[in-house]
């Protein structure tokens, strides 16, 4: 037990001495090390921006919501400024919630938005889908989430101006707009509504409705059977997108941890056989006075492991204080930092089986006899 001590001893007063007598050999391995980490982690954190980004705007939009646009001018046969047209997306009304709204060609104006606020207007049977964002005070609605609820705020269309009373949208009318909108009863906006509009019909589908893609494809065989062209929109695409996404950074992350192991395998390797070449017959010597062989072969694995470990929580302190600023720089959120299966996670793990395989090499030249080395 003794022996083993004093021979632990020595081998970390050796290892210490010779990176004292040559710095260049651990700066490298620490440089090196943390010049892929930062990269890999930067690489990796940037698909998980995009992938964050892409599920707010899921989420936004809502995995049960299709939104149909069909815009109508004054010479189209479906202008009725009083009175409504026939509604040829009517049986969507069973498979789950649907309201139908006219988006104006024109926007509203505010003191907190600027004209940059959607008008859409509603019949008055969809007083019972919109009675949540009701006030006693007004029947127009303006949908935000960024403006205090039920605050009363005056909006300015063209000449006329109107109260409004502040709400915050319910999941599934979200599609609508990506910002704050108006909602305002039918025949409120007489002059507003001669230029026409575009017929917005949200729907909701239900649990028991069938899956989404089916309802668009209806919808699509209908139109084109009506011989009219809406814009459909969907969570389909983003969803679709998503996948892909999902797909590209699990490959990524396979290619880039692949590499960093591969690097950190073939610098480190490298360092360590031209070192243990450097110091065979110290070791040889060491081994005919008793040193188990497994130490001397773990001196070398401890030693790349320490460094691998300590380039690697260096670069990503050094990433975890830079990010934040360079996000907010960007206007980009931030990416939670307590994902398990994160690049930290990742970049740990093939680091240190970097390291393993980088004193494989050691053991093989461990296994030459001791005689042989000392004749």
């Amino acid at each position: 037990m003794k022996s083993s001590i004093l021979i632990v001893s020595y081998l970390w007063k050796d290892t210490w001495k010779r990176w004292c007598e040559q710095p260049g050999s651990p700066l490298a391995r620490l440089w090196i090390t943390a010049l892929l980490v930062m990269v890999a982690t930067v690489i990796l954190t940037a698909f998980q921006l995009v992938e964050r980004s892409l599920q707010q705007r899921l989420e936004r939009f809502g995995l049960d919501t299709l939104l149909v646009r069909q815009a109508v001018t004054p010479d189209s046969p479906r202008f009725f400024r009083h009175g409504r047209e026939a509604d040829e997306l009517a049986s969507l009304g069973e498979m789950g919630r649907k309201l139908r709204l006219r988006q104006l060609f024109t926007r509203g104006q505010t003191e907190w938005s600027g004209n940059n606020l959607p008008v859409f207007t509603y019949p008055a049977e969809a007083l019972p889908w919109l009675a949540e964002m009701l006030s006693t005070q007004t029947e127009a609605i303006c949908a935000s989430d960024e403006l205090p609820p039920h605050t009363q705020l005056h909006v300015r269309i063209n000449h006329r101006v109107i109260l409004a009373s502040v709400a915050r949208p319910p999941n599934w009318l979200r599609a609508l707009s990506a910002d704050d909108f108006l909602l305002v009863p039918q025949g409120w906006l007489p002059d507003e509504e001669q230029s026409g509009w575009l017929e917005t019909t949200v729907f909701q589908r239900g649990p028991t409705a069938p899956p989404m893609d089916q309802i668009i494809a209806a919808v699509n065989a209908l139109s084109s059977f009506n011989q009219r062209t809406p814009q459909i929109q969907s969570a389909l695409p983003l969803m679709r997108e998503l996948e892909e996404l999902r797909r590209r950074h699990q490959q990524w992350r396979a290619v880039l941890a692949g590499i960093l192991g591969a690097a950190v395998a073939l610098v480190y390797g490298a360092i360590a056989i031209l070192e243990f070449r450097q110091n065979l017959f110290v070791g040889a010597l060491l081994r005919s006075f008793g040193a188990p062989t497994r130490l001397l072969y773990f001196r070398h694995w401890l030693e790349n492991a320490a460094l691998a470990n300590a380039a690697t929580v260096v670069a990503l302190l050094l990433i975890s204080v830079l990010q934040p600023k360079i996000l907010e720089s960007f206007s980009l959120p931030t990416v939670p930092s307590q994902d398990p299966n994160g690049p930290a996670a990742m970049v740990f793990l093939w680091v240190n089986f970097g390291a393993f395989l980088s004193s494989l090499p050691v053991a093989a030249g461990l296994r030459q006899p001791v005689g042989e080395i000392l004749s």
